[in-house]
């Protein structure tokens, strides 16, 4: 299996858990939700699940087997299925996990389904910066302030404007290395 079918399906069962719960263990997380033991119906547990895993109200309350779509709005408007649809949103949350393994296989599919050069670039620069392989160098920069016009500064000599930045005459002039 290769490691963008793993992400996808470590994404998928992350999400997915909380509808494979069986009762039983759906009834060990109620003390965590702050509910008592059968405070919930067997058929409110299964929308609050289905919720959970990113259904609608309504499509979770026909998979659940309610009648109608306001019989599935009023039991989730119950505060004890709200608060357990809150906990395992909360759970879900807090095991998504993304890794830079899963951005460095996004990049790549991105870069194999580049269509020009610029877009395979682009792609480039992103996982040279993901992975940290170049570390930008802070480039010197130089600030002259100078009581003149444009007018007067064009008139001026190369000597005269190198003299006005701090370097010498010959600064411009090349040099054979020794």
């Amino acid at each position: 299996m290769d490691s963008k079918q793993l992400a996808q399906e470590q994404a998928i069962n992350s999400i997915s858990d909380p509808v494979e719960l069986s009762r039983t263990e759906f009834q060990s997380h109620l003390p965590y939700m702050g509910l008592d033991l059968n405070s919930l119906t067997v058929q409110q547990e299964k929308l609050v699940m289905l919720a959970a895993s990113g259904m609608s109200v309504a499509a979770a309350g026909r998979a659940a087997g309610y009648s109608h779509s306001n019989r599935a709005y009023e039991a989730m408007a119950r505060p004890e299925c709200k608060r357990a649809l809150q906990y395992f949103r909360s759970q879900a949350r807090e095991k998504v996990n993304f890794t830079i393994a899963n951005a460095h296989t996004m990049y790549m599919e991105a870069y194999s389904s580049s269509a020009t050069a610029t877009e395979m670039k682009n792609t480039t620069d992103s996982l040279v910066k993901l992975h940290g392989l170049v570390q930008n160098e802070p480039q010197a920069q130089v600030n002259v302030q100078i009581n003149a016009s444009t007018k007067q500064l064009e008139r001026l000599s190369d000597e005269e404007l190198v003299k006005l930045v701090g370097k010498d005459e010959h600064y411009l002039e090349p040099v054979v290395g020794s």
